[in-house]
């Protein structure tokens, strides 16, 4: 070990021992199988929950104590988006081999869980969370392979419920299983984001169309049959509003800004129909775990607090996946939380503030700063008692230089680690858990 690598742990007060301890958690106090603190008891059900110690929202484990997650996401993609095509040549191709190497990883950084997208090994063994891909709205980061849908068709309810039940079959019995989350970065506003928003896809559908049927009673409803002031307002001509469901409503669309609270209200149908369908079947089929639902954009302009609202209604907790991560969001947790009654879990996010180059071998400066805003960030988000987990993104590199990509790891792409960013990392997991587990009132 390097001098300084020593002096870092000394200065920190952290060990090689002490990170592996009990789970990953990197401190003395007791935990249970499942990485929970035992000095922070409550009801055990068997199964994962939440509630709240002293104000502060926690995770609940199976065994009834109260545990904060941070783990790292998208193990699974280190299968498929493998530049150096380990998994066949280091790996033999054995997602157990690969689990191992993954699991002994996160138990010397301090993770405690696995986040979304794990590897099935790894789900025997730690914490997770289970991925339902639904569809409704389009996805901002699948991009064109993902489309807006008719979510009033019953076709298309069907085939969202089909979806829950097959991946509610994997992991209904799995008491590691955190809870479910849905569409990656779903468009859930009024604004078109690369594309028409899903008003305007809905508004746009054919006349026989059962979402086309919704809007127009939509309409009759909120103008309350007043068929003079829905015409001025959508600026049709009053003896076509008997028609809507087979008039050309592109005007509608170029009057925005004149019926951006329609636009709004008629997005909160949309999601109401949708997290009813989704969380209804899925409360059926699993009726023990909990409802992450989407992982919605953390900005206002792109998740309007109606929607966070209506989705409140259905889910257990608010997941977000941040977009820039260079802007501290406890006062946005604190938010969210305020107008849903609901924690927040940030199920996917990353911190690093500069790209490296492609070819680059000297990291340092990258691994620093990334290290630092790690460190400033998740004790910014740790410190809102709504905040109940941080997930990274992601485990390993896979072209992080391409803006394509953003897979921007712990480890390189030939699966040595960042040493720099490694430590930080090992630093801020341990001061997170300190600080989290203080203000629930955990026992030294």
């Amino acid at each position: 070990m390097s001098h300084a690598r020593r002096e870092f742990l000394r200065t920190t007060g952290l060990t090689i021992a002490g990170l592996s301890a009990a789970r990953g958690l990197g401190a003395a106090a007791p935990q249970d199988r499942y990485g929970g603190v035992t000095s922070l008891r409550t009801e055990a059900t068997g199964w994962f929950r939440l509630t709240q110690f002293r104000g502060r929202w926690l995770f609940v484990t199976p065994e009834g104590h109260g545990f904060f997650s941070l783990g790292a996401t998208h193990a699974v993609e280190c299968m498929r988006q493998d530049e150096r095509n380990l998994f066949g040549t280091r790996y033999g191709k054995s997602e157990e081999k690969l689990a191992e190497f993954f699991l002994a990883r996160f138990r010397e950084w301090g993770y405690n869980s696995a986040g979304y997208g794990s590897l099935p090994t790894m789900e025997k063994r730690l914490p997770y969370v289970a991925t339902v891909w639904t569809e409704g709205p389009r996805s901002f980061s699948a991009g064109d392979r993902s489309k807006n849908a008719d979510i009033f068709d019953p076709a298309v309810q069907e085939r969202l419920r089909r979806r829950v039940r097959e991946v509610a079959g994997h992991h209904a019995e799995s008491p590691n299983c955190l809870g479910y989350v849905f569409i990656d970065l779903p468009v859930w506003s009024v604004v078109p984001r690369r594309g028409p928003s899903y008003v305007d896809f809905v508004r746009g559908l054919g006349p026989g169309a059962p979402g086309r049927k919704a809007y127009v009673e939509f309409l009759s409803q909120r103008y309350d049959g007043d068929i003079d002031r829905l015409a001025k307002a959508y600026g049709l001509d009053v003896a076509s509003v008997p028609a809507l469901l087979t008039v050309d409503l592109t005007a509608v669309t170029r009057r925005r800004a004149a019926v951006a609270g329609d636009d709004e209200a008629f997005l909160n149908r949309i999601a109401d129909t949708y997290y009813a369908c989704v969380v209804g079947e899925l409360r059926a089929r699993d009726p023990h775990h909990l409802v992450l639902g989407d992982r919605l954009m953390a900005l206002p302009e792109w998740t309007p607090d109606s929607v966070l609202v209506t989705a409140a209604k259905y889910v257990d907790a608010v997941a977000f996946q941040p977009m820039g991560t260079r802007t501290m969001l406890r006062s946005y947790i604190d938010h969210a939380a305020g107008i849903t009654g609901k924690p927040v879990l940030l199920a996917d996010t990353n911190t690093m503030t500069v790209r490296p180059q492609e070819g680059q071998t000297d990291t340092a400066e990258y691994e620093r700063s990334a290290g630092e805003h790690t460190l400033a960030y998740y004790l910014d988000a740790a410190a809102s008692p709504a905040c109940i987990g941080i997930h990274r993104c992601t485990v390993r590199d896979y072209r992080p230089w391409d803006p394509a990509f953003h897979r921007r790891g712990l480890l390189k792409a030939d699966d040595t680690p960042y040493p720099i960013l490694v430590e930080y990392t090992q630093r801020t997991n341990r001061e997170v858990y300190r600080l989290v587990y203080a203000a629930a009132g955990a026992e030294d």
